[in-house]
């Protein structure tokens, strides 16, 4: 596993290819909309809605901008428009109604245990973190030694609780879309990555792709 410190932070975000410094600006102004949406709604209600959604989706796209290149990517625009519907569709999401049931903590922590598998999952896999289907190079350890795409658990676990702390039509219809595309995302990702004789070992020994026992 590569170390990131200060120095090769530096280092990589020297070496970016200019691609993604073009994505890096609207993404940033996406994000920073629905932060400020959140944060006003912290401020009118005294809820800290949205947290871990905010933090996730902030260390998705800084991790986004830093990756290392890839040895193949998919060119497939199905595994592109999944991809971003995945990762970024919940940022189209804002606060709103309240939380089902009352359990507004229990959706705030659920969002945060998304956030903490989140970074236990990119930390496995360092600058080999990507996005759209690619690979920047086969990681087994950490969370990945137990599903194959436990970032992609990460995302659906901190979205969930988004939207059950505001589970109005939007954000509802939000979360069925990222889920659905989600599955499109695995899907390419399994593709992409089974041309590596090194994945298809790995994904003989790690069996499931997300839920143990299940998928």
């Amino acid at each position: 596993m590569e170390k990131t410190g200060r120095g090769s932070l530096v280092g990589a975000v020297h070496r970016l290819p200019r691609a993604s410094f073009l994505v890096a600006v609207p993404l940033a102004t996406v994000w920073a909309l629905f932060a400020a949406a959140n944060f006003m709604n912290w401020q009118r209600t005294g809820r800290p809605t949205g947290l871990g959604a905010t933090i996730l989706e902030l260390t998705v796209a800084v991790f986004f901008v830093i990756r290392r290149p890839a040895f193949s990517t998919s060119s497939s625009p199905l595994a592109w428009i999944a991809t971003t519907v995945a990762t970024f569709g919940v940022l189209a999401g804002r606060p709103g109604g309240e939380p089902l049931w009352g359990l507004e903590p229990v959706y705030a922590a659920l969002q945060l245990i998304g956030v903490a598998l989140a970074l236990a999952s990119i930390a496995a896999l360092g600058r080999s973190f990507g996005l759209v289907a690619a690979n920047r190079g086969i990681k087994t350890g950490g969370p990945y030694a137990l599903v194959r795409h436990p970032l992609y658990v990460a995302y659906f676990v901190t979205q969930l609780g988004y939207m059950l702390e505001s589970p109005t039509v939007r954000n509802i219809s939000i979360l069925i879309a990222v889920i659905t595309f989600q599955l499109v995302r695995v899907h390419t990702e399994e593709q992409t990555l089974g041309a590596d004789p090194a994945y298809r070992v790995y994904r003989e020994r790690v069996r499931w792709r997300l839920v143990p026992y299940l998928y």
